[in-house]
């Protein structure tokens, strides 16, 4: 596991912003797309049948991809991925395998994600052997 850093937290923060905004009670997740200091992509999940929440050229539903999505290069770049459980508290956030594939495919160098517990932070080429 990678060190966490204040910069990180930073940036969780924004994820979890994004995941405030999302509409679905069970599932907030909120993603931000982060390299060199600059936000690069963000998203959070929608209801995948309510026309009003579709946006033009969007397929997918979930925050990774959309962040991923409007970046339009991840190469290099951080993940931060959260999720706020119907508590209110954070949940586990780690991406799903179609995101992690979508994930390792960008090049995104690490993910840092919510759990319950704290925090995990992986480098994608660790993860890469195990989708």
């Amino acid at each position: 596991m990678l060190t966490i850093t204040t910069s990180d937290l930073r940036w969780l923060r924004h994820a979890i912003t994004q995941a405030d905004q999302a509409p679905h009670v069970r599932w907030r997740v909120g993603a931000v797309l982060v390299r060199g200091g600059r936000v690069m992509g963000t998203g959070y999940n929608r209801y995948r049948n309510n026309p009003s929440q579709v946006e033009v050229g969007e397929v997918s539903y979930h925050a990774e991809e959309v962040a991923i999505r409007r970046a339009g290069d991840a190469r290099g770049a951080t993940l931060y991925v959260a999720r706020i459980t119907r508590g209110g508290e954070l949940g586990i956030a780690k991406p799903c395998h179609r995101c992690m594939s979508d994930i390792i495919e960008a090049g995104v160098s690490s993910i840092l994600w919510t759990t319950p517990y704290g925090l995990e932070k992986v480098r994608t080429r660790q993860l890469a052997l195990a989708v």
